[in-house]
């Protein structure tokens, strides 16, 4: 089944209305227009949907109450636009049924004229129809807002609907569509994962965006890399015209991925450009997808171009190596986190904060998460826009906790140069969370390179936000706060190389000695430097020179650690001939020697290769 390409929501509702006057010959005014089926005729379909939805849904009992709290009806419909549950309170419900919106009835753009159902399953996309938008007179006061339901082919299996008095209001709309796209998606979804169970599943993802609700996309994939299917807008990120396109295909062509590939990689993660977009690819390989405990067979063919591997989340427990502080820090935080309560992350630039976030939601699983850079937010319109976005999906998001199988957290960076529109936005969307009690709305974290308090201080943030968003502070040491260097340096020195690294007294004393200007960031590129000049296995004073110039290297020198002060001529030069693997020009380039001076050292202080 392919999609028509979409003509827009105006020119769908023109082309609508002109069928219904034209070819259906509806007359606008009828008093009577829905035609409504009888309840022995909507049973069997109702049980059809129950069993083409994967049973009896837990997420439209959700959204029924949250229908009734907005004072909308929930209608679920079948694949002919069949009414057959109808779920709000009684009196709107009253309300509904005056005007024909009732169980049994039938909305077919034939019999019904355009209304939001029958748009959304022809166009087999989110659909609104505002009450000057129906086509039947009797139903003007209404807006009705639709989502198709797909199973694991992508046929369609029904339909969901918000129906509401029409208030004129973008936002019920917006709230609408998110609402019940976000389900729709959800039970898709589910769909899929028994029918591929068996298959090697691989997520695809658009590789940066903010939209709290994105939904990634499900592709399954036979051991030979061909597609056996996908999910309903998988097709949209690979730049096909409809998802039976990709089925027959192979997953490398169409992504810029080799499946085979994804299991090799640290937490089978791939970021890659294809046709001009990035995207983010993770392999879903657990041991019960595997067919006969197999997994999918490699193949000959190379890795896509230019992949990028995905830097593993480090552990708590690392982030906090050689600093009480810094693992006091890390358990606070982590206690924050999991009780659900805002709060920021405080610290200069290169602290570890991005680290920290990551831990956190690599050790809660939390798979939905959206990151929000407040130093490139603009005050323009699209920006404005878009925190009005966030505020409807934040609430939809919490709507829907319970279907979540982890959590969903909205990380805000550089929080403390957010511009004053969105510091508003941030704070209206703090506010619905403290508003809403007995639902787990989503967690909420900030990093901030300054003290807030000090910037509400100074006039730069409002007082009323940070209240609201610093619940509680966690203020990370900069790097020559923490107590032992050693065991930092040693770790990230390993974790770089991927072997164990010898770090010598002389460097150790050199990194002690050294006042880190840009904390763990510096330290990084400073130990992956001296890993590159040297053998990649130890780390001496001579790979540091740019930490501690030669002319601090000598006895006496004020300021210089002991260690570092006793380090000799002899001791220099047999660390830069080791680091050079006794490459001897390698050895002179490294401490601006000559090769001939290296040669008389060596022979002065009896210096020879080993055997």
């Amino acid at each position: 089944m392919t999609l028509a390409p979409h003509p827009g929501p105006e020119a769908a509702l023109g082309a609508s209305w002109q069928r219904c006057e034209l070819k259906y010959k509806l007359a606008r005014d009828t008093a009577r227009p829905i035609l409504r089926m009888q309840s022995s005729e909507v049973t069997p379909r109702l049980q059809e949907m129950i069993e083409r939805t994967g049973g009896r849904n837990g997420i439209f009992r959700q959204l029924a109450g949250i229908a009734a709290e907005t004072g909308a009806c929930l209608v679920v419909t079948d694949a002919d636009g069949v009414l057959v549950r109808l779920e709000g309170k009684q009196g709107s419900r009253d309300l509904f049924e005056r005007k024909g919106i009732a169980l049994g009835s039938v909305w077919d753009e034939r019999v019904a004229g355009t209304n939001g159902v029958s748009m959304a399953l022809s166009e087999r996309a989110a659909f609104t129809v505002r009450g000057q938008d129906h086509y039947f007179s009797l139903l003007k006061p209404f807006s009705c807002t639709a989502v198709p339901l797909f199973d694991a082919e992508n046929e369609i299996v029904g339909a969901i609907n918000f129906s509401m008095v029409d208030r004129g209001n973008h936002a019920d709309y917006l709230f609408a569509r998110q609402l019940l796209g976000a389900a729709a998606d959800r039970v898709q979804r589910l769909l899929f994962e028994r029918r591929f169970d068996s298959s090697m599943l691989v997520t695809v993802a658009p590789g940066a965006g903010r939209d709290l609700l994105q939904n990634n996309e499900l592709v399954a994939v036979n051991e030979d890399g061909i597609i056996l299917g996908a999910t309903a807008r998988a097709h949209l990120l690979a730049g096909s015209e409809a998802p039976a396109k990709l089925k027959g295909q192979s997953f490398e062509t169409v992504f810029g991925a080799e499946p085979a590939s994804l299991v090799q990689v640290p937490d089978r993660v791939l970021s890659v450009r294809h046709g001009g977009a990035s995207l983010e690819i993770t392999a879903r390989v657990p041991s019960e997808r595997r067919v006969a405990g197999r997994p999918p067979k490699p193949t000959p063919q190379a890795a896509p171009a230019n992949p990028r591997r995905r830097r593993l989340a480090p552990s708590l427990n690392r982030l906090s190596l050689g600093s009480e502080r810094m693992a006091a820090m890390c358990a606070r935080a982590q206690a924050y986190y999991r009780r659900g309560l805002p709060f920021v992350i405080e610290g200069p630039s290169g602290t570890g904060k991005s680290s920290l976030v990551a831990a956190l939601t690599d050790d809660a699983g939390s798979a939905q998460m959206m990151t929000v850079d407040c130093a490139t937010l603009d005050d323009i319109p699209e920006d404005r826009a878009y925190f009005k976005t966030l505020v409807g999906q934040a609430q939809v998001a919490g709507a829907l906790s319970d279907s979540l199988r982890e959590p969903v957290t909205i990380v805000f960076e550089n929080v403390d140069e957010m511009p004053g529109f969105a510091q508003a936005g941030l704070r209206a969307v703090l506010e619905i969370f403290d508003a809403t009690e007995g639902t787990d709305m989503p967690r909420i974290m900030a990093t901030s390179r300054h003290s807030l308090r000090q910037n509400v201080e100074q006039g730069l943030f409002r007082d009323d936000l940070n209240f609201l968003l610093a619940r509680a502070v966690v203020a990370l040491p900069a790097l020559a706060e923490r107590e032992r260097i050693d065991a930092l340096a040693r770790d990230l020195a390993g974790s770089l190389a991927g072997a164990e690294v010898e770090i010598t007294e002389e460097a150790l004393a050199v990194l002690r000695a050294h006042p880190w200007p840009g904390n763990l960031r510096e330290l990084r590129n400073v130990l992956q430097q001296a890993l590159m000049e040297g053998n990649g296995r130890r780390i001496s004073a001579v790979e540091l020179l740019d930490l501690a110039p030669p002319a601090t290297l000598q006895a006496g020198a004020p300021a210089v650690p002991r260690s570092v002060a006793n380090y000799d001529e002899r001791s220099m030069i047999e660390d830069a001939l080791a680091g050079a693997r006794w490459n001897v020009s390698q050895a002179a380039r490294t401490l601006g020697m000559g090769r001939a001076t290296i040669h008389r050292k060596m022979k002065q202080f009896g210096i020879s290769r080993p055997a």
